[in-house]
């Protein structure tokens, strides 16, 4: 099949076929006590897929993997983390890319994030914990994830109808289209630092990347027929995810333009400016259309776990992907593992994630784990109403 599966004839059937796999992927209980340095390696999996040009859904999957995994077994070793993780990607390229594009094991080793580290990965090593991992998911890899839908979803996500800021007609499809992907890539990648979107399914995430991208870009209707129709989830269904989103996404706005304006006050003869950011509404617009609602006019549990997740990522300030700070950038050799204190977002007792450890015993592999933290800066897609 040349053609994207979500562009062909059987795009329907196969996006009727993925909702029904969804529904059967196991549980996620978050009681891994390795959560705290999950972020850790969600970064070097990203780092290592877009250094070997790996495909989205290749990156998505072996997220997916290495957190479940992580669920089922004890993993206590550095070591054995890295050779985890790394193992977790090369499985997931062999299974959603290309196969000239799988990365070869030399490539990987060699890489400056591993080397800084002083960690390489023998073919002995690799073939093991393959086994393993393909053994402890049953030999099925075929998982879906956000990544999965949103192409599908992208294909309804603007039309000639759709007004900015409630009045103006749109001048541009084909630049309000380019950007409004940019957008929901954006979210997409947001997904990956967190667990607590495995509270949603994969559907539900990559609607809400969408939903949350036309709120960003200020279009109205923010969730159309045409997007309810195709991903058959009104924008009530989508409000907690997309709240959750736009908290993180409101986090990284603030802190890129203070770091901006940092950076300016330390330059000689320069006089405070106003910083230029890519939308400035006074607040983000309300969801429920209609009536009109706000955020304070949630309900609990959405807005109990809105609070909680802005809260936890002021807390973790210093040292997360959402921090605008001026620390090593993500591109610089690490440097040794350090203790790590920080614990992932507190969900609300009311929205859970049935995160009660299972009766089941737990598989060990061994000792002790000592472990770091990424921290660095996302880039901002362009604006689609440039002239």
């Amino acid at each position: 099949m040349d053609e994207p599966w979500w562009e062909g004839r059987i795009a329907s059937d196969v996006h009727c076929t993925l909702r029904e796999k969804e529904l059967k992927l196991p549980a996620f209980h978050a009681h891994s006590p390795l959560l705290k340095s999950r972020r850790f390696f969600v970064d070097i999996l990203t780092l290592l897929s877009r250094h070997c040009e790996l495909c989205p859904a290749a990156r998505h999957l072996a997220v997916y993997l290495l957190d479940h995994f992580m669920d089922q077994y004890n993993i206590t070793t550095s070591k054995q983390l890295y050779t985890v993780a790394i193992s977790c990607l090369l499985l997931a390229s062999k299974f959603e890319d290309r196969e000239d594009r799988v990365p070869k094991l030399e490539q990987i080793n060699s890489t400056r994030i591993l080397s800084s580290q002083n960690f390489s990965l023998t073919k002995e090593e690799l073939l093991n914990t393959e086994l393993l991992l393909l053994e402890a998911f049953s030999w099925d890899l075929c998982l879906p994830t956000p990544v999965h839908f949103l192409d599908y979803y992208l294909l309804a996500s603007v039309s000639q109808k759709d007004n900015h800021c409630h009045t103006w007609p749109i001048t541009c499809l084909r630049k309000t289209k380019e950007c409004l992907k940019e957008y929901a890539h954006y979210f997409l990648e947001v997904t990956l630092q967190d667990h607590i979107f495995y509270k949603f399914q994969p559907s539900v995430v990559a609607a809400a990347c969408v939903g949350a991208s036309r709120i960003c870009l200020q279009l109205f209707p923010y969730w159309t027929r045409d997007l309810q129709r195709v991903s058959s989830y009104s924008l009530e269904h989508l409000s907690t995810c997309i709240e959750i989103l736009l908290v993180a996404y409101d986090n990284v706005l603030k802190d890129a333009v203070a770091v901006k304006s940092q950076a300016l006050a330390m330059v000689p003869g320069t006089s405070p400016t106003p910083t230029q950011v890519l939308f400035q509404p006074p607040a983000y617009p309300p969801l429920s259309q209609p009536p009109p609602t706000t955020l304070a006019q949630f309900q609990s549990p959405v807005q109990d776990l809105c609070l909680a997740y802005r809260d936890s990522l002021q807390a973790h300030h210093s040292g997360t992907l959402f921090s605008g700070d001026t620390g090593p950038s993500l591109h610089t050799p690490y440097s040794t593992l350090q203790p790590l204190d920080m614990c992932p977002v507190p969900v609300p007792g009311s929205l859970s994630m049935q995160m009660a450890i299972a009766a089941e015993p737990r598989h060990c592999l061994a000792a002790t784990y000592r472990h770091s933290y990424i921290r660095g800066s996302t880039m901002f897609p362009a604006g689609c109403f440039d002239s």
